[in-house]
């Protein structure tokens, strides 16, 4: 891929992503699930305002903040989704002992979310959801067997901004099979990355509980928002 077409770090141009408004629904929402601000994540090169920015211009309607192990104060998301006009609901990214897991809906990290039946039973007492992230990427480690998909998770992020994944591929097809939601997220980790991978929601999310139902009812679906290259 030529320099016109792509950055220096590999990633295709944001001009180059589908356009957001042509996936979304009536009266839907198109949602980034998994992004890193360098706020709250070390891995992350960009600070939360350029990365509002670069939700504003990639024209999503918000996306979640699923930092490493860590949230973000509720008045300050508040602050920052009032400013910037878009939605920034918080999240985590937990490395659990079967691998990273996606959190919606707690409002804090604390240890025992490390272990998958601990981090478990705490998301479902307290009305959460909880996803196996980017299951496609190997993992150091033992992987969450898929035989306990069904009792660990309520959804699946089957299109990761970093893999060659594909809508309707294996895993969303494992998804749509258990009865788990298929989620998109880009795995955002510098501006550029925004919006290459999203969730759409046929309702309009305001708030983190609101996109909690939807991933419990197993009503969203996942888009890759990059080209498809041609066959060859």
């Amino acid at each position: 891929m030529n320099s016109s077409r792509s950055n220096q770090s590999g990633l295709l141009s944001p001009e180059l992503l589908i356009d957001t408004a042509s996936v979304r629904p009536p009266n839907g929402s198109v949602f980034d699930l998994h992004t890193h601000s360098s706020n709250y994540s070390r891995d992350s090169g960009v600070r939360i305002e350029k990365l509002a920015e670069s939700v504003i211009k990639r024209g999503l309607d918000g996306i979640t903040l699923t930092e490493h192990n860590a949230t973000w104060p509720t008045d300050e998301l508040i602050r920052l989704s009032e400013k910037y006009e878009i939605r920034l609901l918080p999240g985590m990214e937990i490395g659990t002992d079967v691998g990273h897991v996606l959190v919606y809906g707690l409002d804090r990290f604390r240890p025992e979310l490390l272990e998958i039946e601990s981090l478990r039973r705490i998301v479902k007492g307290e009305g959460a959801a909880m996803a196996l992230a980017h299951p496609m990427r190997p993992f150091h480690g033992q992987h969450a067997p898929r035989d306990h998909y069904k009792a660990w998770f309520d959804a699946i992020e089957t299109i990761n901004g970093d893999h060659a994944d594909s809508e309707g591929g294996p895993y969303e097809i494992l998804a749509n099979r258990l009865g788990l939601c298929p989620i998109g997220g880009s795995d955002v980790h510098s501006m550029q990355a925004v919006g290459r991978a999203v969730t759409v929601f046929e309702s309009t999310i305001e708030t983190i509980e609101d996109l909690v139902n939807q991933l419990l009812a197993a009503t969203a679906r996942p888009r890759d928002l990059r080209p498809r290259q041609p066959n060859k």
